[in-house]
């Protein structure tokens, strides 16, 4: 016959062995890939302001956040003397790419990105006759929808600023 104190010993040793069977460690999700397309990253420029939030993260509430994006890529049309592009992918570990679409493939075949941010504010740009600067927004997207429809897949992206036709 199985007594209370048999009982109770065997359930308390299940309880206290459960997590040890159990405990395999959380997994950490992984964070989206991110390509980052500018026409000039220098100290605050739009991709300054944008860039190293996705890079240290920024506060919140009281608390730091890290984003769920990590800059993974990056195309620059312009590195003028206090261009900071090329500081930060040593210091962060990513690579600038000479065109567009090597960046949103990171160097390799098919689109290797989970989200382009495309920045084009800032830089030496043609005006137009009303003294509008001509950046190359809607040529950034362009190139960067070529990619989605040579690779069949797209991703989500963020324009900085509004693109003209």
């Amino acid at each position: 016959m199985l007594s209370r104190r048999t009982f109770l010993n065997s359930a308390c040793a299940g309880l206290v062995a459960a997590p040890l069977a159990w405990s395999a460690p959380p997994e950490r999700p992984t964070r989206k890939r991110m390509a980052i397309v500018t026409t000039v990253w220098r100290y605050l420029s739009h991709a300054w302001h944008m860039g190293e939030r996705f890079l240290v993260g920024y506060p919140i509430n009281g608390k730091w956040h890290q984003p769920g994006l990590e800059v993974v890529s990056a195309y620059v049309d312009q590195t003028p003397e206090d261009d900071l592009s090329k500081k930060r992918a040593a210091e962060f570990g990513f690579k600038i790419y000479p065109k567009i679409a090597d960046a949103l493939r990171c160097g390799g075949d098919k689109l290797a990105v989970d989200a382009v941010l495309i920045i084009g504010e800032h830089g030496d740009y043609p005006q137009n006759d009303l003294g509008q600067k001509l950046y190359p927004r809607y040529e950034f997207f362009s190139q960067a929808v070529r990619v989605f429809k040579q690779d069949g897949r797209a991703v989500p992206v963020y324009n900085d600023k509004h693109i003209f036709f």
